[in-house]
């Protein structure tokens, strides 16, 4: 009996430490995937409001523009009614002495000729008016991009709403709109979670697969790989999960998702007995 007891103790301390192994983990995943959302919704506000400042530039330089062709016509305007020559008489300046000034039983003023007071204006002809609209026009390339980032901030609302179904359809709908906007691997990606949430690993695997093929240069391969990952443990697919976690490890060891495919690795070398 007491020869059992030391062997007792120590494996109740290695389950101890096996399952704290496991909440460390749990922890660790749930803190980059935080992260990472919360660095993207970051990077696509200040390009909404990057995109607002430019259109709102545009805007103003519209209003410059009308303001600039509608000047000439106003300045032109009085000086076709205004007469040929001046008609008043020519005055001349003489001295006048205390002896030699005339009577005069008359006001000048009503003898002055009279002044028109009606200023004459000139409608804009069609070319005019259609530079003016042009000038106004704002930008159709400026538009698409800034409607394009307010449907992926609309479909992430519905997400963080808890709107799952309809966050999905919108962020894939996004994703094919717009499939080069610098946005759509991340719809993809937050899509596949999506799914892998509602435990359609299947179907989040293969969003995750279009990423790195899509987008190799996007900011979503490496979370997607991470993803991937852990929808192969669901599927029981734990060889080719183990081979994923380790290629991440080889090629990123200090990165957040290398720090995270390393924990999930020594999860599964554990869960199957590894040293």
């Amino acid at each position: 009996m007491r020869f059992w007891q030391p062997i007792l103790a120590l494996a109740l301390c290695a389950s101890c430490a096996g399952g704290r192994v496991r909440e460390d983990a749990a922890f660790l995943e749930l803190k980059g995937q935080l992260a990472v959302q919360s660095a993207q919704l970051q990077a696509q506000q200040r390009r909404i409001e990057e995109l607002e400042v430019k259109l709102a530039a545009v805007a103003a330089h519209a209003e410059a523009s009308r303001g600039t062709a509608a000047t000439p016509a106003e300045k032109q305007a009085p000086s076709t009614a205004a007469p040929a020559r001046d008609p008043r008489p020519h005055l001349k300046t003489v001295k006048l002495g205390e002896g030699r000034r005339r009577p005069r039983d008359y006001n000048p003023v009503e003898s002055a000729p009279s002044i028109p007071s009606a200023i004459g204006l000139k409608e804009p002809d069609p070319q005019t008016l259609q530079r003016l609209e042009e000038a106004a026009a704002v930008d159709p390339g400026i538009r698409d991009e800034l409607d394009a980032d307010h449907s992926f901030a609309q479909a992430v609302a519905k997400l963080n709403a808890g709107e799952l179904e309809t966050a999905e359809t919108q962020l894939l709908a996004f994703a094919g709109q717009h499939p080069r906007h610098t946005a759509a691997d991340n719809a993809l990606y937050l899509a596949g979670l999506i799914r892998e949430h509602n435990g359609d690993c299947a179907g989040a695997v293969a969003l995750f697969d279009r990423i790195p093929l899509t987008y190799p240069a996007g900011d979503a391969v490496l979370p997607s790989m991470v993803e991937k990952g852990r929808c192969l443990t669901r599927l029981h697919r734990k060889n080719e999960a183990r081979e994923l976690f380790a290629r991440i490890v080889r090629e990123h060891p200090n990165g957040l998702e290398g720090g995270t495919a390393r924990q999930l690795l020594t999860n599964l070398d554990l869960e199957s007995g590894r040293q």
